[in-house]
């Protein structure tokens, strides 16, 4: 699948285009990038660059590509202060049972449910992980940047010289000074183009961390309120029941809950990151179909209209740039996942021959060659979008169904049952009469969400600038050909296995084990406590948990089983 130029042509220096929208695909509002120009295969090899009508002189002429001055680098995000996260006992306060305060604690566990439904503690930890990568990535982008810069002024330089220094002109013979002149204006070319693709690559990769800073600084002002509610909620109860659990079945509810929340959450986690992935695939296999009816399209054009063949070969290769960003970010969501298809070498390829593309449009043989590498990625891409979509459908949202429910009854559970041993709580201390006054409702079954709603954010989606300097290029275009390109969906039994539990959701058995382990170390120790009648180690094992410091430890716990396997 290879792409890479081999031939050696005369070309001319970049000019620049204006941007015109296309409605397929999207473009967004931002400057055109230089698009690079090489001659067209009717013009002979000299040892001057001739410009085409209304170009730039040629490169003796035109001033060298200047440095743009970097993007300033994004500080990396700040770190929160570590917090312990060993468990530590609730003291309770002394507060006055009435129908205010239970009805407070009703409120929280609404609020408490709702922000929980949304899965936020778990969006703001992904968010800052990716945040935390696109602020690596567009420093080291930046300086990968200034490196091409240098190595296009150092080919354009070679240009130079090779035209102005007579000394070395009179040691070559006419052919040897042709063959020379057009290398050496090839891989200035190719330097330029590598140089703007590039560049619209930082640009886009600064925007996406602009944007997921504004989703990281919304997303943890939730993630802080929930720890707060369930501060709050711990202090209430554990000044309701002296700082201990009101029964063993509240304890072992509270545990199964924490269980069932932290699977529907990962699993949930999971629903969101392979939508997002789909999703761009899905953008990029149409700008692959867009690229590759363009590229068809430039070899129709007259030989002669050199203008309008460079600007549909742009407009091609801002597609594929868009489309390759588009492949690498779905494979940036599912990192822990390695792609069947659009592998690491195949996308190698193809952004190789994007930096080929002005010189694969001079031959029929380079064009035909750069074709074939453009329909086997988009084929590719296809593939990728029905296998990802499979695993959508019939692994994630199917277990993500069983967690919601699972999930739903344990909270519901835990619910009736606390307020059981609340209404017990105010007969004992306020008697019969107050207790009759009080009406605790758990406000009917809990709701449970809907798993097939659809949460893909396209924060990391590239559309490709479109290439116009006057009117529409689509009305240019030959007629024909807009199905030639479709994809016949691949049988089930020919599609790439889906992922293994653990790769898709993380290793969850584990922390079961771990938890049911805990729940029979508690029990072991409690028949231990009953049979010595020792009410201080009793009154130790009853003490209630703060919640928030269960989750930060059951989150340091499947963390290490990440870092281990």
């Amino acid at each position: 699948m290879g792409c890479a130029a081999s031939e050696v042509q005369v070309q001319q220096p970049a000019h620049h285009v204006k941007v015109h929208h296309h409605p397929n695909p999207a473009p967004v509002q931002q400057p055109p990038m230089r698009m690079a120009m090489a001659p067209g295969p009717q013009q002979t090899a000299v040892r001057q660059m001739a410009p085409p009508p209304q170009q730039a002189p040629p490169p003796q002429q035109a001033p060298p590509p200047q440095q743009a001055p970097p993007p300033q680098q994004a500080p990396p995000p700040q770190q929160a202060p570590a917090e312990n996260t060993q468990d530590e006992d609730i003291q309770p306060e002394s507060v006055e049972i009435n129908e205010a305060l239970i009805q407070l604690l009703v409120d929280m566990d609404k609020e408490i449910s709702d922000l929980e439904s949304r899965n936020v503690s778990k969006q703001y930890q992904l968010k800052s992980d990716q945040m935390t990568h696109l602020t690596a990535q567009v420093q080291s982008m930046a300086q990968q940047q200034q490196a091409l810069v240098q190595q296009t002024q150092k080919e354009y330089q070679d240009v130079v010289n090779l035209q102005n220094l007579q000394s070395t002109r009179q040691m070559m013979t006419q052919g040897q000074y042709t063959t020379q002149m057009s290398k050496e204006q090839e891989e200035y070319m190719q330097a330029l183009s590598k140089q703007e693709v590039h560049k619209k690559e930082l640009d886009t990769t600064a925007r996406q961390l602009e944007t997921f800073k504004r989703e990281v600084a919304s997303v943890k002002a939730q993630a802080d309120r929930i720890k707060e509610l369930y501060d709050k909620q711990d202090g209430i109860l554990a000044s309701i029941f002296d700082g201990k659990y009101g029964s063993e079945r509240e304890y072992n509810l509270e545990s199964d809950l924490d269980l069932a929340l932290e699977r529907k959450q990962r699993v949930g986690v999971a629903k969101y990151k392979w939508q997002n992935a789909k999703v761009l695939l899905q953008h990029a296999g149409g700008q692959l179909g867009f690229a590759i009816r363009r590229w068809g399209d430039v070899m129709q054009i007259p030989p002669q209209n050199t203008d309008i063949r460079y600007k549909f070969a742009a407009e091609c290769r801002n597609n594929l740039v868009a489309a390759s960003q588009n492949i690498t970010s779905a494979q940036q969501y599912l990192n822990t996942i390695r792609f069947p298809y659009c592998t690491a070498d195949e996308m190698k390829t193809l952004n190789t021959a994007i930096n080929h593309i002005f010189t694969d449009l001079l031959t029929s043989e380079r064009h035909k060659h750069a074709m074939e590498c453009y329909v086997t990625v988009y084929r590719r891409t296809a593939a990728l979008i029905q296998w990802c979509d499979h695993v959508i459908n019939k692994t994630i949202l199917k277990d993500l169904e069983g967690a919601t429910k699972e999930s739903a009854t344990k909270k519901q559970e835990l619910k009736q049952e606390r307020l059981k041993l609340i209404k017990e709580k105010i007969r004992e201390k306020l008697g019969d009469d107050a207790a009759d006054r009080i009406e605790l409702t758990s406000d009917g079954p809990a709701e449970a969400e809907n798993p097939d709603q659809d949460d893909a954010e396209l924060l990391m989606l590239v559309e490709a600038d479109a290439v116009s300097q006057a009117g529409d290029l689509a009305a240019l275009a030959p007629e024909g050909g807009s199905d030639a390109n479709a994809v016949t969906p691949l049988p089930l039994t020919e599609l790439a296995p889906t992922p293994s539990m653990d790769d898709l959701f993380g290793n969850i058995d584990d922390l079961k084990k771990k938890h049911e382990e805990n729940v029979k170390e508690l029990q072991r120790q409690q028949e231990m406590a009953k049979a010595r009648v020792d009410q201080d180690l009793q009154s130790k094992l009853a003490k209630r948990r703060s919640r928030r410091r269960r989750m930060q430890q059951q989150e340091t716990e499947m963390q290490s089983l990440a870092d281990k396997s």
